[in-house]
């Protein structure tokens, strides 16, 4: 029989309602492994019948660690950040850590301010994917294990980073087109692009010299970062297209601007994939939902948060990685939009 009153419930009572041992009772609650499925449901369902929250702050001062990790983020409103957010908490739960995260909106002051509070809270690591050219000296200088995700800023050679390879899927994209006939293919960016976009925009230049187009630099389209992306990517699509120049494809550097792009050439009255072809990155579902259906880049968004998590923990844990930057293979995915 066990107490009603939930502040009185031990482990021993837990083992001795799920029928095991107090071992297994505690193997559980610290996902070490070496029970069965059935086990663990078995005791997580006498936890939650009688409120049992094992004493996380007392194992915490034992172990000098807090199991939490942040992750600092542009948005969690960009579905390719929300994916990647999704997968980091998913297997970090699984392997017994909590996560905080915290949003920079591209701000480089409040990426500082988060790294910061989060160093405050005693995270274990951190996770980022940062908005910024350069590294601050205060993150290279860090007292914590830090993994950057999707781009790496310039000096950091010492911080490992699990990305994609940025010129090879602008290549990627821009090739596509080039094989579907176009010969005029606009890029659209914003003004201060980030690390990934801009080596996005090399890979379309490079893209251009290998099959003999000549780069024409009123093709790279720069939309205003200070305004929402589809709303200024479809104004700086527009007044291209104001300007005549001809177009027969669109490399779009994000599903938010490829929305932008789609908007401007509906009001032109320019039928897509007929006259102008369309193609962006991510692969989410904003992908499927735009009109045409874009074909876009899988960046594998689950591979990328589950190999980030796994360096970072066996950084916490002491553990090198094998290599300091780890390329997560990339693919196109074939809609209408380049029919």
């Amino acid at each position: 029989m066990v107490s009603d009153s939930t502040h009185n419930i031990s482990i021993k009572d837990i083992a001795r309602v799920a029928g095991v041992s107090i071992a297994t009772v505690s193997r559980v609650l610290n996902n070490k492994g070496g029970y069965s499925a059935e086990t663990k449901m078995r005791v997580k369902a006498v936890c939650d019948q009688y409120g049992f929250i094992s004493n996380m702050s007392a194992k915490t001062l034992r172990e000098s660690r807090s199991n939490t990790i942040g992750l600092i983020l542009p948005s969690i409103l960009n579905p390719y950040y929300s994916s990647i957010a999704y997968y980091i908490e998913l297997f970090l739960s699984e392997h017994g850590y909590s996560l905080l995260i915290c949003n920079s909106d591209n701000s480089a002051e409040k990426e500082m301010a988060n790294f910061r509070t989060l160093v405050g809270k005693q995270v274990d690591g951190v996770l980022m994917i940062s908005g910024r050219n350069e590294t601050e000296e205060y993150i290279m200088s860090r007292s914590i294990p830090v993994v950057f995700i999707d781009r790496k800023p310039g000096k950091s050679v010492d911080i490992p980073c699990i990305c994609s390879d940025n010129i090879y899927t602008g290549i990627l994209v821009t090739e596509h087109l080039i094989s579907r006939g176009c010969r005029h293919i606009a890029f659209v960016n914003g003004s201060h692009s980030g690390f990934n976009r801009k080596e996005r925009s090399r890979g379309y230049l490079q893209a251009l010299e290998r099959h003999n187009i000549k780069a024409d630099m009123n093709y790279l389209i720069k939309y205003k970062d200070n305004e929402p992306v589809q709303f200024a990517s479809e104004v700086a699509m527009y007044d291209f297209l104001q300007e005549g120049f001809p177009l027969d494809g669109v490399v779009a550097s994000s599903e938010l601007c490829a929305a932008g792009v789609l908007a401007a050439l509906n009001r032109m009255n320019i039928p897509i994939p007929e006259k102008v072809k369309v193609i962006t990155f991510d692969n989410t579902p904003y992908s499927l939902l735009m009109n045409p259906p874009l074909s876009s880049v899988e960046r594998n968004t689950k591979i990328m948060a589950e190999k980030a998590c796994s360096v970072l923990l066996g950084f916490i844990n002491g553990k090198q990685p094998d290599q300091y930057i780890q390329i997560i293979p990339s693919s196109l995915v074939l809609r209408r939009s380049t029919e």
